[in-house]
């Protein structure tokens, strides 16, 4: 049973204690999301729902098209949590449309939904550029590679005026994203937090980072580079920049 007015719609299970093992198995698919935008429908309601936990539900492309639609124009949602959802490129690209049209929108979970880069093209970045309310964006995992960064660095990530965490992990980034990474270092003014962990930037894109973040001059305070075999080289490179 599913409180229409409650502020939080959770169907992460796994979170539970009580939860049994035959439940952890249960992944809900695309029709429990429309379900609920249909129920809503019936009664002439709106969602109220604050935070939407989705995580390890295979809702897939078809799933994201319907919070994109439910919640078009929404000043509720704060809270967006869509890891391992199943959701590739089109997926991708309706919550793009979503982060546009809602207006309240604070964090958003994006990982392990293996898009490539051209999940976070088109309408994604569209939708990232218009909003003006996120301040995490978690993509770990997606498998963008440099091609991705390319894409999104120079565009939304660049001039976001609210976005104080972007989590970018686990990309399969090379030392090439480096370029794209300082564009955005130089010009965002907002961003605190930047986890580049489990890359592969290696030694000459920890040293080409130092360069942005010698342009963001400081308004960074915390930069994750775990994992990404940056060697003495690199490492010397960022302790020299951080020391001098």
């Amino acid at each position: 049973v599913v409180d229409l007015s409650s502020s939080t719609l959770n169907f992460q299970l796994l979170e539970n204690p009580q939860v049994s093992l035959q439940q952890c198995a249960m992944r809900f698919g695309p029709q429990v999301v429309r379900s609920i935008f249909e129920k809503l429908a019936e009664k002439n309601a709106t969602a109220t729902f604050e935070v939407v936990n989705l995580s390890d539900n295979l809702i897939g492309d078809e799933g994201a098209r319907y919070l994109q639609a439910g919640f078009a124009g929404n000043k509720c949602l704060k809270q967006l949590l869509l890891p391992r959802a199943g959701l590739t490129a089109p997926g991708m690209h309706a919550i793009g449309d979503l982060l546009g049209d809602c207006a309240s929108l604070e964090e958003i979970v994006l990982s392990s939904n293996v898009c490539d880069a051209e999940g976070v093209k088109g309408d994604f970045d569209k939708g990232l550029k218009k909003n003006k309310t996120l301040k995490s964006l978690y993509l770990a995992g997606c498998r963008l590679g440099d091609e991705g960064v390319a894409s999104l660095c120079p565009g939304a990530l660049s001039t976001h005026p609210a976005l104080q965490h972007v989590s970018l992990g686990y990309n399969r980034l090379e030392h090439g994203a480096a370029a794209s990474l300082n564009r955005m270092l130089a010009t965002n003014k907002a961003l605190r937090y930047l986890d580049l962990s489990g890359n592969a930037l290696g030694p000459q894109g920890a040293k080409e980072l130092v360069q942005g973040l010698k342009e963001n001059k400081g308004k960074l305070q915390k930069l994750s580079l775990a994992q990404n075999t940056i060697r003495l080289e690199g490492t010397k490179a960022l302790v020299d920049f951080f020391t001098s």
